[in-house]
């Protein structure tokens, strides 16, 4: 009996015209949808540094004692200037400087260039659990501070303890201390004993926050100084 000669099976192919369509829609679907990320990402991005900027701006406003932190930072209702108002101020009256890896800003009384009614520093750097940060503002001598002020927004510090520092009882205590010989703060004191005139009060359970803010204040004062005593060469 002669044998047959057998045809090969044929080989599925693995991938046929309904799953390429799949293929290409997925691919269509899925760049359309990063690039719509994307362009949500910058759009989001844009505000996110708007409000921050706008933040910052209006805090040194209320460090140098130019607004009250309800005018400016309300619990409730709209703030008592624009952005666009307080961008207009700092245009007028405010210098921006950056140098030796930080920036501050100077402050005039009348115009940018005119007569300087103070400079502002904003310290920053890691506390126990997050971010601590606080704008300062300093007479031109920088042998006095005028006045503080801390973003409840940025502060990342312990609900409770560390993050007690955006309360005003604590941030406006810095008004009218003395920067030398240096910063220091008291850890428990009894509220009829007086304070030295380059003292604050600590945070009661915080003292990992207020360690932070006191070497903070003595280490940008510090760049500060030498940077203003150059110019003044």
């Amino acid at each position: 009996m002669t044998e047959q000669a057998k045809t090969p099976p044929k080989k599925k192919k693995l991938m046929g015209a309904h799953e390429w369509r799949m293929i290409i829609v997925l691919t269509v679907i899925a760049a359309v949808a990063g690039g719509l990320l994307a362009a949500v990402n910058e759009v989001t991005k844009a505000t996110i540094e708007a409000n921050a900027k706008a933040r910052l701006r209006s805090s040194i406003l209320v460090a140098v004692g130019l607004y009250k932190a309800e005018e400016l930072f309300p619990a409730e209702g709209l703030p008592k200037l624009s952005a666009a108002q307080v961008d207009q101020y700092f245009k007028e009256h405010i210098e921006e400087v950056k140098a030796d890896s930080f920036t501050y800003w100077k402050i005039y009384k009348d115009k940018v260039g005119g007569e300087l009614m103070a400079y502002v520093i904003r310290i920053a750097g890691s506390g126990f659990q997050g971010l601590v940060a606080m704008q300062v503002a300093l007479k031109p001598d920088l042998s006095e501070i005028i006045g503080a002020h801390v973003v409840p927004f940025e502060i990342g510090e312990t609900p409770g303890l560390g993050f007690r520092m955006t309360e005003e009882q604590f941030w406006s205590q810095f008004a009218g201390m003395k920067t030398g010989p240096r910063i220091e703060f008291i850890k428990f004191r009894d509220p009829d004993s007086p304070k030295a005139p380059n003292q604050f009060d600590a945070i009661t359970g915080a003292t990992y926050t207020s360690t932070t803010v006191r070497d903070l204040l003595n280490k940008t004062i510090a760049s500060l100084r030498k940077i203003v005593q150059k110019e003044q060469k």
